[in-house]
């Protein structure tokens, strides 16, 4: 019979905080043996991260470790997004097929981090796979790894999040099953489980009506709806009455659904870019998102009561899915989600609890967030990205 356990802890002493997530992890559920563990921590555990990983290698046995560090960690008694914070999933699973993988690039002419993570995958060789990813925020683009797990020969869904810190260096580490990285990518691969749902949800609330992207020139949104880009912005931004222009870059987001024929702004149905850029020759606009002419756009912003909302929607979907209890849940969130966007702490992880009930559940704040859709894999930002798995 296949057993989850996990532990929380905010013990700064990393032999307390091991001590403590084992116990609770593994002893308590009375796990026999640990066939893999996943480990998320906060950037007060980054000093002694070897030390972390030597630890629950020695006292676990076990060769499939994985994690990384994030803003926060997450669990389902709650978030630790202030002071020292880790939690750990172990997992008795004997049927399903694992793969712990890290890796970083050694040399400078060696493989690089993109292509080991492809030979691993298709070593791997399960079709049906499901692959948790824990990749750098700093040195390594998102748009890489997807275009290389949208090619892969095998199609493993893939989830994750963004690896990072509290902002106060650009350094991110990543536990595999016998190596600690810093600034690599990481993940666990599985396959064998009846089933796995997935769900996003998203923290902005899109302003009027979409619009069609009416002309572009490179890189530059020119006209939406006929109107000069600029010109609609500069509009849209006034009713927020930011005090510059720089304000309104930073607050206000463009949101790109993934299907334009039948345009969705909540949920996994659409894509929130910052703008990276203003012309004020041309009247245009740019972002980080690839637009093309027809395309359809609405403007955004973040907004705690729509996010509410929204991830209530997406649990509801969940659970209509499968009214059963998931055996284990890891869900991505990012880093200015949660109190930041609420106000409160732990609205998430409550929703979750009374949505679906309580079942073993990790996570951590990152930089952006990853989610499998029919489209390929997507690179969201502002969202949360729940996977549930039934065994």
């Amino acid at each position: 019979m296949n057993r989850i356990g996990i532990g929380v802890s905010r013990a700064s002493n990393p032999e307390a905080a091991v001590a403590e997530v084992l116990y609770s992890a593994i002893k308590e559920v009375n796990i026999p043996q640990v066939h893999w563990v996943i480990i998320f921590f906060t950037s007060e555990h980054f000093v002694h991260a070897g030390r972390l990983h030597e630890l629950i290698e020695e006292q676990t046995k076990c060769q499939s470790i994985v994690g990384c560090s994030g803003m926060g960690v997450i669990s389902g008694e709650g978030e630790i997004t202030q002071g020292p914070g880790l939690v750990l999933m172990a997992g008795f699973t004997p049927e399903l097929h694992i793969k712990a993988l890290a890796k970083y690039q050694e040399l400078e002419n060696s493989a690089g981090v993109t292509q080991q993570i492809r030979e691993a995958l298709e070593n791997f060789g399960d079709e049906n796979s499901l692959f948790f990813f824990f990749p750098d925020v700093y040195q390594h683009q998102p748009n890489n790894f997807i275009n290389m797990f949208n090619y892969l020969k095998i199609s493993p869904s893939v989830y994750g999040g963004g690896s990072c810190n509290d902002g106060s260096q650009e350094t991110s580490i990543q536990f595999g099953p016998d190596i600690v990285t810093l600034n690599g990518a990481g993940g666990l691969a599985m396959s064998g489980m009846n089933e796995y749902n997935a769900g996003v949800t998203q923290s902005c609330a899109t302003l009027g009506e979409p619009m069609f992207v009416t002309e572009i020139k490179d890189d530059l949104i020119l006209s939406l709806d006929g109107n000069p880009a600029l010109e609609v912005f500069t509009e849209v931004a006034k009713e927020f009455q930011f005090k510059d222009m720089e304000e309104a870059t930073q607050q206000l987001l463009l949101s790109f659904p993934l299907n334009p024929e039948k345009p969705v702004f909540t949920g996994e149905g659409a894509m929130a870019r910052h703008l990276t850029g203003v012309d004020v020759d041309s009247q245009g606009i740019t972002t980080s998102q690839i637009v093309f002419q027809g395309g359809v756009v609405s403007f955004a912003y973040r907004n705690h009561k729509s996010a509410e909302i929204d991830i209530r929607a997406m649990l509801t979907r969940l659970k209509n899915k499968n009214s059963n209890k998931p055996d284990f849940g890891i869900y991505f969130n990012c880093s200015s989600r949660g109190e930041a966007l609420y106000g409160r702490p732990n609205v998430d992880t409550e929703a979750i609890r009374e949505i679906l009930g309580e079942f073993p559940l990790i996570g951590f704040y990152g930089g952006y967030e990853l989610a499998q859709m029919p489209q390929g894999v997507q690179l969201y930002t502002y969202t949360g990205v729940l996977v549930l798995v039934y065994l």
